[in-house]
């Protein structure tokens, strides 16, 4: 009985490794690194800013907030990409969805030196939508 117990076990486990989505499979298969790299802008936001992003606005929610971004589409969060609208990947199966979340919140200590580190610039209030202090001065 033991045996079969850990044969179940085993046969368990190796199946949802073998079947595990692998993010880096998932983003390169969906086109993503076109418009996103890990640690430097492209026509996207970094995955390292998105991750610092979700986990200072959203916290605890933070995968969930990227998942439902990633399936539903995203536009409007970050000012420097304001007018680029991702797409939704609704295709994405919910074990997807959280290997990629789980992924890009992997790489938020990656990434430049930049003051505030994908949390603004420490200029303003917040995001860039407020009249806050300007470089040099008041």
């Amino acid at each position: 009985m033991v045996l079969v117990k850990k044969v179940f076990l085993t046969t368990a486990l190796l199946s949802v490794s073998l079947f595990a989505a692998d993010a880096q499979t998932i983003l390169n298969d969906n086109g993503c690194f076109s418009c996103h790299a890990i640690a430097s802008k492209k026509a996207a936001p970094a995955f390292s800013g998105v991750a610092r992003r979700n986990q200072r606005f959203n916290g605890a929610g933070a995968k969930e907030a990227i998942m439902y971004s990633i399936k539903n589409g995203s536009q409007g969060k970050y000012r420097h990409f304001a007018g680029l609208k991702m797409p939704a990947f609704s295709h994405l199966t919910q074990e997807e969805l959280s290997s990629v979340a789980d992924f890009i919140l992997a790489q938020a200590s990656k990434g430049g030196s930049c003051k505030g580190g994908g949390q603004g610039h420490g200029y303003g209030m917040g995001m860039g939508m407020g009249m806050g202090m300007q470089r040099g001065g008041m």
